[in-house]
C-alpha cells in the first residue's frame, strides 16, 4: 500500500530543505533547470533511458537524451528561470519508487529582461515517479521513470509566437511536422 512520506509547504522546503533521497534528487533537478544545467551533460543524469515525460499539451518525450534536447530548445530561449514552491508531497510505493507531486510557480525572465522581476510567473504542477537508476551518470543512483507536467503555457502567448516550442502538441524531436 502506498505510504505518505511527507507534505511540505514551500516555506518549509525553503527553510529546511529536502529530507529524503527522492526529495534531494528532485531539488537537484529543479536547481539544474533553474541554473540552465540542461545545456551540458546528459539528461540520463535525471531521466531513465525509457522514462516517459508527458507534457501538458499531449507531447511526449522518451528518455534522458530526448528530454535534454527538448529542454535545451524550450528553456534555452529564456534569460532566466526560477521555481518557487508552494508545496511538495512525497508518496512511497510498494515497488520502492517514490512519487513527488509539487505545486510551484515557474518564474520566467524573457530574453532582454535583466530586472529582478520575472516577465511572467506561471502556476505549475509536476508529478513524477522516481526510482533506481539505469545509468551510472545518474544523480544519487536515482532517475525519473515517468513525469507529468502541467503548467498554464497560455500565459506565455503574449510574449511568444504561435508556433513556439512551448505550444507544440507533438514531440518536436521525432514528429516531422513539428521541426
Amino acid at each position: 500500500m502506498p505510504q505518505l512520506v511527507s507534505l511540505i509547504s514551500g516555506a518549509d522546503w525553503t527553510s529546511f530543505g529536502p529530507t529524503t533521497p527522492a526529495q534531494r534528487f528532485y531539488k537537484d533537478y529543479v536547481d539544474a533547470v533553474d541554473n540552465h544545467g540542461f545545456t551540458h551533460g546528459s539528461g540520463l543524469r535525471y531521466y531513465a533511458k525509457d522514462a516517459i515525460f508527458h507534457n501538458q499539451n499531449n507531447a511526449q518525450y522518451k528518455g534522458g537524451d530526448e528530454m535534454w534536447a527538448w529542454m535545451k530548445k524550450l528553456f534555452g530561449q529564456f534569460q532566466r528561470l526560477r521555481h518557487d514552491h508552494v508545496s511538495i508531497c512525497e508518496i512511497r510505493h510498494e515497488d520502492g519508487t517514490a512519487q513527488i507531486m509539487s505545486q510551484s510557480h515557474r518564474n520566467i525572465w524573457l530574453s532582454g529582461n535583466s530586472t529582478d522581476k520575472p516577465s511572467v510567473s506561471i502556476p505549475l504542477c509536476f508529478v513524477c515517479r522516481i526510482g533506481p537508476a539505469d545509468d551510472p551518470r545518474a544523480i544519487s543512483g536515482l532517475q525519473y521513470k515517468e513525469v507529468w507536467l502541467y503548467w498554464d503555457t497560455a500565459l506565455l502567448s503574449p510574449f511568444l509566437p504561435e508556433d513556439a516550442i512551448v505550444f507544440r502538441t507533438k514531440n518536436i524531436l521525432t514528429d516531422p511536422e513539428e521541426h
